[in-house]
């Protein structure tokens, strides 16, 4: 797909775990287990929506199946696996949305049944399951079998904003991670970069009311920085934002005191 066509969040998704945004605290243990090539059989990764979840779940996706960058867990980018998993080709990268497929019959044909296949091409097959707390309760009987006693050529990657809603059977056999929301601060680097690598100058005021908006989600965060960018202008200032980003009611009342 053109760039120029793709949404900034999608043209900027972190294609390496150095620069995912602001969950070092996963990172650096994932990481590690490549390295150790320990990597778990099923995770589970929690928290807010927008934080880094999947993207995290494909990097893992590459770094197990492709080749990497000497001495690191970065898988190489330019290999055609590599490429094909970044975007969404690899069949043996099967990424369900759950909130979308809750029944048992659906995980039965498309996940329990796909799972006893070998990989068509890479060495493991990796099941990224999105909101997976949408699955129903017979559903999440059938899947628990198959997380007991995983296929040795299986990875499972569940991931929820809402973990409360998991039986604890299924959190009980999986490596469980805390995505959290991500510091003001990070996310104002984080956009300034963006809009750098645009050619375009944002004022510093701006990106710190897109931060605060975003309310530590990386993912609006962009998508706002995607709106402010339509304006065409290459140096955006508070007054060409005032509708889209207006002062906040805090920023008043703080003035008021």
């Amino acid at each position: 797909m053109n760039r120029n066509i793709m949404a900034l969040y999608h043209s900027h998704r972190p294609q390496t775990f150095a620069s995912v945004v602001g969950q070092e605290h996963v990172v650096t243990t994932v990481t590690n287990q490549i390295l150790a090539d320990t990597v778990a059989h099923a995770y589970l990764f929690s928290g807010p929506r927008g934080v880094g979840k999947t993207t995290t779940a494909r990097l893992i996706a590459k770094a197990v199946n492709c080749p990497r960058v000497k001495d690191s867990a970065e898988p190489d980018n330019t290999h055609a696996d590599a490429i094909a998993i970044s975007e969404g080709r690899s069949i043996d990268v099967i990424e369900i949305d759950a909130a979308s497929h809750t029944g048992v019959d659906h995980v039965r044909e498309h996940i329990i049944e796909n799972a006893q296949f070998k990989p068509t091409t890479l060495k493991l097959k990796v099941f990224i399951i999105d909101e997976v707390h949408m699955l129903s309760t017979s559903a999440f009987n059938a899947l628990l079998k198959t997380l007991e006693e995983p296929p040795a050529h299986v990875i499972f990657i569940l991931a929820t904003t809402e973990l409360h809603k998991l039986p604890k059977t299924i959190v009980s056999r999986c490596q469980h991670f805390v995505f959290k929301k991500v510091p003001q601060l990070t996310i104002v680097s984080h956009l300034a970069y963006i809009a750098k690598e645009e050619g375009k100058q944002v004022d510093d005021l701006v990106l710190h009311r897109i931060a605060k908006r975003s309310e530590g989600c990386v993912r609006d965060a962009v998508s706002l920085l995607e709106q402010v960018l339509a304006s065409g202008k290459d140096h955006i200032n508070a007054d060409d934002v005032s509708v889209l980003l207006p002062a906040s009611s805090s920023v008043y009342a703080h003035a008021f005191l």
